[in-house]
């Protein structure tokens, strides 16, 4: 073959391998890989692995947990909150079925139903979170709650609008309102939450805020409402609240009765603003006289006391029932009280002093906000011991020394401990009288005083929530209440 021959075939063979090409490029297609549309599945942000249908899953899980379904009486079961599914569209095709994927998240993470989240959130900024069935549970539980405290009757016309002017004796709310923000969401919650599913343990845990109230206490012989309360720290008022079936702090109790204990601590306190009028009783003074011409052992009445009668009116704020704050409105005098006169022998003797009758602090009518015992701190939110009596709504702030005796504290200024501005009294005897809150204080340490002297005036200095008086009174060191004096 010669030089031309070989050059030719080698352009045949050229053109012949193009066009080869060429038709390969023509009817050749590549082979074309499938892109398939899944469901990714995570449970508290780990990859669970791929399913065809996020449908099947949900359906899976509200069919196998029926027993969540009977403990709760619901009809749907929902998935775990940390389950998150997402549509993925991938060349993969390593899919897991929705069986494997349903036995590998059932012990990982509790299911949910679906009902509410109730949130207090509390002055400080803290928040108490609950979880219910049924929004209708709440209202149910908020109006128990509150019916605790305020008389049904006076509730329901409140609500109503049909209030009438109060003309005798009553009480007209003007506001009733929780002291925190109340909030309810819809949500799917967890079944390792306490659930609330009934109205009957959410109005208890409203009340008490535990559902465990099984503190109770067996009625001895000689017991009363007042000994009970306080033999258990708690007030009155609070023991009548956690037993509604007794009448009053003067109900008589059989000895073996059971009484419910339990403090009442409610979720969110329970604020009534209200007009309260009434009948009050005032009581006759006891004076004394003395007369140098009989002898000491000897005295008679010469004058029988009368008890005088006013109607009242307060405008009061109370919390859980509690009078936090109230002022007199009006005052209307039915009867004047007449003072008892006693007259006791002084032949012989020059000094002479007498014990046996108490002067009132205040003037009056009056009202006692809070008694000797136990009560939460209406500001501290804590138990303790209240060691004294609070008065108020008057309509003269002066404050008289209940007996003659030396000054021995006076602090005209400052906290004090929650005191505010103060003045102790020592009456001799063993007798020490402590009033409390003053916004003036008009005597000094190591002045003497008669009974009945105006020593400083009503105030709310110190840790106070309203203009009042806190008595407390010592006998030879040890706390008394102070009203036994005045039995």
């Amino acid at each position: 073959m010669n030089k031309n021959q070989k050059s030719y075939g080698l352009i045949f063979f050229g053109i012949l391998l193009s066009a080869f090409v060429i038709f390969i490029c023509v009817i050749y297609k590549p082979a074309e890989r499938k892109i398939n549309h899944y469901y990714q599945v995570y449970l508290g942000g780990e990859k669970i692995g791929l399913i065809a249908s996020a449908d099947k899953l949900y359906e899976k899980i509200n069919e196998e947990q029926k027993e969540i379904k009977e403990q709760y009486g619901v009809t749907k079961v929902y998935s775990p909150q940390s389950l998150e599914i997402q549509e993925v569209s991938t060349y993969k095709n390593n899919v897991k079925s929705v069986d494997e994927v349903y036995d590998e998240i059932k012990d990982l993470d509790p299911f949910t139903i679906e009902g509410y989240e109730v949130t207090i959130k509390y002055s400080d900024n803290s928040r108490k979170k609950l979880f219910i069935l049924n929004k209708e549970d709440l209202d149910s539980a908020v109006k128990n709650t509150v019916l605790a405290f305020v008389d049904e009757d006076t509730y329901n016309k409140y609500l109503e609008g049909t209030q009438e002017e109060v003309k005798d004796e009553g009480t007209e709310i003007t506001s009733i309102y929780f002291d925190s923000e109340v909030t309810i969401k819809k949500a799917h919650i967890s079944t390792e939450e306490q659930i609330f599913t009934n109205d009957t343990d959410l109005s208890q845990y409203f009340l008490f805020g535990t559902t465990d109230v099984k503190k109770t206490y067996k009625v001895k012989p000689n017991d009363t409402i007042e000994t009970i309360a306080y033999n258990n720290q708690m007030g009155v008022s609070d023991l009548l609240v956690a037993n509604p079936n007794l009448g009053g702090e003067n109900t008589l109790l059989a000895a073996g009765q059971e009484i419910n204990v339990s403090p009442v601590n409610p979720l969110s306190d329970i604020v009534v603003e209200s007009f309260d009028t009434e009948y009050q009783t005032v009581k006759y003074d006891t004076k004394i006289e003395f007369d140098k011409s009989i002898g000491t052992a000897e005295m008679y009445v010469k004058q029988q006391g009368v008890d005088g009668l006013s109607q009242v009116t307060y405008a009061s704020k109370s919390l859980n029932g509690n009078i936090i704050s109230t002022a007199q409105v009006s005052a209307t005098t039915i009867k004047e009280p007449r003072d008892r006169i006693v007259v006791y022998g002084s032949k012989n003797v020059t000094y002479y002093g007498n014990t046996t009758y108490w002067a009132w602090p205040t003037v009056k009518p009056f009202r006692i906000t809070s008694h000797f015992g136990y009560r939460v701190h209406p500001i501290r939110k804590t138990r303790h011991l209240h060691n004294g009596v609070d008065i108020a709504g008057v309509s003269s702030k002066n404050i008289f020394a209940i007996q003659g005796g030396t000054v021995i504290q006076a602090q005209p200024s400052g906290y004090n401990g929650g005191c505010g501005k103060n003045v102790k009294i020592d009456h001799g005897n063993g007798y020490v009288s402590w009033y409390m809150h003053l916004s003036k204080v008009g005597v000094k340490k190591g002045d003497h005083v008669e009974k009945g002297q105006v020593i400083g005036i009503m105030g709310r200095t110190g840790s106070a929530t309203g203009v009042h008086l806190h008595l407390t009174v010592h006998k030879n060191g040890e706390l008394i209440n102070p009203l036994t004096l005045y039995k």
